[in-house]
This record gives C-alpha cells, sequence and structure tokens, in this order.
C-alpha cells in the first residue's frame, strides 16, 4: 500500500503576489498610506488604533488616465504594529468593489 504524502499544519500557505504601493487610505475619515496591496490584503499606516481580528472598512484612492477611482474595502485585520504613534495594519480584504470618485 503506497501512502499519499499528507500536507504538514507548518507548512506555507501560498500568498498573492503583494505590490508595493504609496496610495491614500480612508478609514473612519483618517488618512493614511498603503504600503503595500495585493488582491487578497493590503498593508496601510494610519494615525489610528485598531484591534487585531476586528473587521474594518476603508477606501483606497486609485489615479486612473480616466480619472480617480475609489476601491471600497471591507476587511479583516491580521496583524498590527505600532511604531512612532502610527498603527501599520496588516488586513485581509473579504470583499471589494471600484466606484468612480466624482
Amino acid at each position: 500500500m503506497v501512502k499519499s504524502p499528507s500536507i504538514k499544519p507548518s507548512a506555507k500557505r501560498e500568498r498573492a503576489s503583494r505590490v508595493s504601493s504609496c496610495l491614500p487610505v480612508s478609514l473612519n475619515g483618517k488618512a493614511g498610506v498603503t504600503r503595500d496591496i495585493s488582491a487578497t490584503g493590503i498593508l496601510f499606516e494610519i494615525d489610528e488604533d485598531h484591534p487585531e481580528g476586528s473587521n474594518i472598512s476603508f477606501e483606497v484612492e486609485l489615479n486612473t488616465p480616466g480619472g480617480t477611482l475609489k476601491l471600497l474595502c471591507n476587511a479583516k485585520i491580521v496583524r498590527v504594529v505600532k511604531e512612532g504613534g502610527r498603527s501599520s495594519i496588516a488586513a485581509k480584504i473579504i470583499s471589494q468593489s471600484l466606484v468612480s470618485a466624482g
């Protein structure tokens, strides 16, 4: 009998490719800036504290040749690092939609 290989619990999951970015973010009326973004997650800095595990809604502003667009996201915070009065928030994007900013 041949055993099939099992997946070890410590095996790393594949992540979506990240893109370094510096885009405006708005969360609860506070302005922030992205550090990187992917199809499934985001890392941004903001002058506001949020607990790990909480759900958030935020906007990312995208300047395109056709005009400004807003990426509206719902996400779950997976990590928070506080440095110099700012919070770096890593979040898993749960849902997103793209709308015209005009």
